[in-house]
């Protein structure tokens, strides 16, 4: 039986029995996303899982680029992003050596040739945070990155996040993007998108050319730039199960959330739209072990290993491989760990058998700098003078 055909029948058998319990229960949403993962855990069976060493060992996929254009950032990335950890006195049982716990180190990535310094972060740059799916319906909490953009935008930098309609598809999150950055100063911006918020940043760069002008680099950290397999089966969830238990939580939008990450309509989609060649793009995505996995995520991520085990739960790092773009590196992570703490919203559902948190904010500042550094390398925007480590 086809995964799809699986899901189908299990949802089927499920969502009978849910209608017969008690209008109490069928409305909390906690026991509404507490059926949707026994649903998919009964539509999968156990999956083995590599050790670290294991996972260690294999190669990432890394963006096609065109020729002379350095499309492997992973260990500039890696000293940016441990020094930062360090400075801001990350500990965590994770922490380990030289942040080899926290960003996979896998068998290709290359040695550091040159450090000594902490880019700077370019004050001419303003940043603007695009969320993901569901992103304002739970709160603070489902914010990407919250507590660093607070951090840094009270420190002065240009760091915001932009409103979108989270349960609605990519056509409708471009325009209110485009709203948006209407009302930005002057300046040259860097988009960053988390998970379904990158495609929402590819559909506004397509559909508003001329303010997308503005736009030098976008960075897409665990978006499902190719689609998600996840999607297929969760489209039909999402319009059966759980459309309605968002009630009172957020805007409903116009219901497409899941559509435009079908693997098909990505595929179709990125054929049809050249994106912009004045715009650098980045990709960070992450992968985790299952001690590392919430306990909602842990069924589609049992679907996902049976093709490749190195996902998030909701996505393979094929499916979030930007073309084209910078690999900056793989987090140790879930794809909620890399960028929310929802754990404050959804306590049992983000459970982790190891869970000792993320340093999400070092993750997110590291990004930021990182790319400041390269579109300086370019020539593109002057920059700020460089910080001694």
């Amino acid at each position: 039986m086809r995964l799809v055909d699986k899901v189908a029948h299990g949802l089927a058998h499920w969502n009978a029995w849910w209608a017969r319990q008690p209008a109490t229960w069928r409305t909390c949403t906690t026991s509404r996303l507490a059926l949707l993962a026994l649903v998919l855990q009964f539509a999968n069976g156990c999956t083995s899982v590599p050790h670290d060493e294991e996972f260690r060992a294999t190669t990432a996929i890394l963006p096609a680029a065109a020729p002379g254009v350095a499309a492997d950032g992973r260990a500039r990335f890696r000293d940016i992003f441990c020094t930062l950890s360090e400075d801001r006195g990350v500990s965590s049982a994770r922490r380990g050596n030289a942040c080899e716990k926290l960003l996979w180190r896998l068998a290709d990535e290359p040695s550091l040739q040159t450090a000594g310094y902490l880019p700077s972060l370019d004050p001419a740059l303003q940043f603007f945070v695009v969320g993901g799916a569901f992103s304002d319906c739970f709160g603070a909490a489902s914010i990407a990155f919250r507590d660093a953009i607070e951090r840094l935008a009270g420190d002065g930098y240009q760091v915001a996040d932009l409103t979108i309609s989270s349960r609605s598809g990519a056509e409708h999150n471009a325009r209110m993007i485009a709203e948006g950055l209407a009302t930005a100063p002057d300046g040259p911006i860097v988009l960053l998108g988390y998970s379904k918020g990158a495609v929402d940043i590819l559909h506004f760069l397509a559909g508003y050319p001329e303010m997308a002008s503005r736009v030098v680099a976008v960075i897409s950290v665990a978006g499902p730039i190719m689609g998600s397999e996840v999607a297929e089966y969760g489209d039909w969830a999402y319009d059966n199960l759980l459309s309605d238990m968002f009630a009172g939580r957020c805007d409903p939008g116009d219901g497409g959330v899941l559509d435009s990450l079908l693997p098909q309509v990505r595929r179709d989609w990125l054929e049809s739209h050249p994106l912009p060649d004045t715009v650098r793009f980045y990709t960070l995505l992450a992968f985790a072990g299952r001690e590392h996995i919430a306990r909602a995520l842990l069924p589609s991520w049992e679907i996902l290993a049976s093709s490749d085990s190195r996902n998030d739960g909701q996505l393979t790092i094929e499916e979030g491989t930007w073309p084209g773009s910078t690999l900056l590196g793989y987090a140790n992570a879930d794809h909620w760990g890399v960028a929310i703490d929802i754990e404050k919203e959804l306590n049992f559902l983000a459970d982790r058998p190891e869970d000792t948190g993320y340093p999400r904010g070092p993750l997110f500042e590291a990004a930021l700098r990182y790319v400041s550094e390269d579109l300086r390398n370019r020539g593109f925007p002057q920059a700020a003078q460089e910080s001694a480590l």
